[in-house]
């Protein structure tokens, strides 16, 4: 029979623990991808680089990602501009090269934040409204 400490402790660690982490639904994606599941302790960077798989990394399957086709547009397209600009305005095609890579990099990773943020502001919002 369990102690009222391992009671309160259970209450503790039930109470810390992301809704996320411990959700039914964790434990399924984190079996299908070969991890290790413990509710109590929430998923490191180790679990998350072992989870990688060369499959998930295939065109077909990028493209489905939600956000990565509009932030790799965004970024191709802003990077091919300002890449073209630099290259008129300077006649240097390592510099203008160096430019169109930098800016690609950069205006795909900002893209790709802003569309999952507004995503998860959505879907906050979502759960928020849905009744339980």
């Amino acid at each position: 029979m369990p102690s009222p400490t391992d009671t309160a402790v259970d209450a503790n660690t039930a109470a810390t623990a992301s809704p996320a982490a411990t959700s039914p639904a964790s434990a399924r994606v984190a079996a299908d991808l070969g991890v290790p599941f413990d509710p109590a302790r929430p998923p490191s960077y180790a679990d998350g680089i072992k989870s990688v798989r060369l499959q998930d990394l295939r065109l077909d399957r990028v493209a489905r990602m939600p956000c990565a086709r509009d932030a790799l547009l965004y970024g191709i397209g802003t990077g091919l501009a300002v890449g073209s600009a630099r290259f008129l305005a300077s006649r240097r095609p390592r510099s203008a090269g160096n430019w169109a890579i930098a800016t690609f990099a950069l205006t795909t990773l900002a893209s790709w934040e802003v569309c999952r943020l507004q995503r998860r502001v959505v879907q906050v919002e979502l759960e928020r409204v849905t009744p339980k």
